[in-house]
């Protein structure tokens, strides 16, 4: 049996010679489950010997880019966006927050879905370029790299002035107590200005931000109304959910294919 010392000192030893790793890549390269390297990434954080990420690690100081994070984990993310796609009505003006699942879920709108799509990622309004029947709308602001977003004072005037039939928020982590968080605080005032000018609120999660840690709030659980997770999600993880926010629509996605 492989000891949890060995296992961690090989993870450490991949991330120094590849620097980024991914969890379900490490699982099936040192025969554990993702589970468990999970909490071994975590605790490899916690000691500062990598840095950890949605989906993975990167070495200390090498966090990936907004370019790198669009490409990783497609069919998982493929597979949480066609369940958002379905909260999308006819005629409906949907806002849709910058992020690598959302902007998987750009891709698989159809023109004419809806009425208009209003966004702050540049990435999102490219992937709608050639719509005639939806109007495509990008908020000013400025770019941030790193977020793949358009934000700051401009942004939140805009936002300020928008009633959205539906938004699609993303959410760098999910915690039932505390609430909806991200890890920067400009982003989290965007955030929760485009909550607040909504009518329905959705969001879809990869599992490992599910018990991701963020340092900025900007909603409460209560605020969604629909909540699209991975087929394999915690049982009791969702059981929690369901209990402690009854009028929260749960969906699980279909298991993502490689």
């Amino acid at each position: 049996m492989q000891l949890v010392e060995e296992r961690r000192q090989a993870i450490v030893e991949a991330i120094e010679q590849e620097g980024r790793v991914l969890a379900a890549e490490l699982a099936q390269r040192l025969h554990t489950s993702e589970d468990t390297i999970r909490r071994d990434l975590r605790d490899l954080d916690a000691a500062g010997l990598l840095r950890r990420v949605h989906g993975g690690a990167v070495r200390r100081g090498a966090a990936p880019s907004f370019g790198e994070r669009m490409e990783a984990e497609l069919p998982r993310k493929n597979a949480l966006a066609k369940m958002l796609r379905d909260c999308v009505r006819p005629g409906d003006t949907v806002l849709i927050d910058a992020g690598s699942t959302n902007l998987a879920l750009a891709r698989l709108l159809e023109d004419g879905q809806a009425a208009t799509v209003v966004t702050n990622s540049p990435q999102v309004a490219l992937a709608l370029g050639d719509f005639r029947r939806t109007r495509v709308v990008l908020l000013g602001g400025t770019y941030h790299a790193a977020q793949g977003a358009v934000m700051g004072a401009w942004t939140l005037a805009e936002l300020q002035q928008l009633r959205a039939d539906l938004c699609i928020i993303g959410i760098c982590a999910l915690d039932p107590e505390r609430g909806l968080a991200t890890e920067d605080a400009e982003e989290a005032t965007i955030k929760a200005a485009m909550l607040a000018g909504s009518t329905r609120r959705a969001a879809a999660l990869l599992n490992e931000r599910l018990f991701d840690k963020a340092s900025f709030l900007f909603g409460r659980l209560a605020e969604l109304d629909h909540l699209v997770l991975e087929a394999d999600a915690p049982p009791d993880t969702i059981a929690r959910l369901r209990t402690s926010h009854p009028g929260l629509d749960i969906q699980l996605a279909a298991k993502a294919r490689p």
